[in-house]
């Protein structure tokens, strides 16, 4: 894992939206963007670098923390 990635949300849909909010208020993200988690069962946003990191995928490593509702902030399932 890069230890620059600012923040990462684990989520149990492989197609995620991001708007850069991270529980503020929406017009200070970014536009909403829609992501597709890969083979290496992650995908960085281009725009805020969060990480959605796709439960019981490839990248899902043991002993990572993860929210209980699968998704952080401004990240929202599609």
């Amino acid at each position: 894992m890069d230890p620059f990635v600012p923040e990462i949300s684990h989520v149990t849909s492989p197609r995620v939206a991001c708007d850069g909010s991270a529980g503020m208020n929406p017009a200070l993200g970014h536009p909403r963007v829609y992501l597709q988690i890969d083979e290496k069962g992650y995908v960085d946003c281009g725009y805020c670098d969060r990480r959605f990191i796709l439960k019981g995928g490839p990248a899902d490593l043991p002993g990572q923390s993860s929210d209980a509702t699968g998704q952080s902030g401004g990240a929202q399932h599609a």
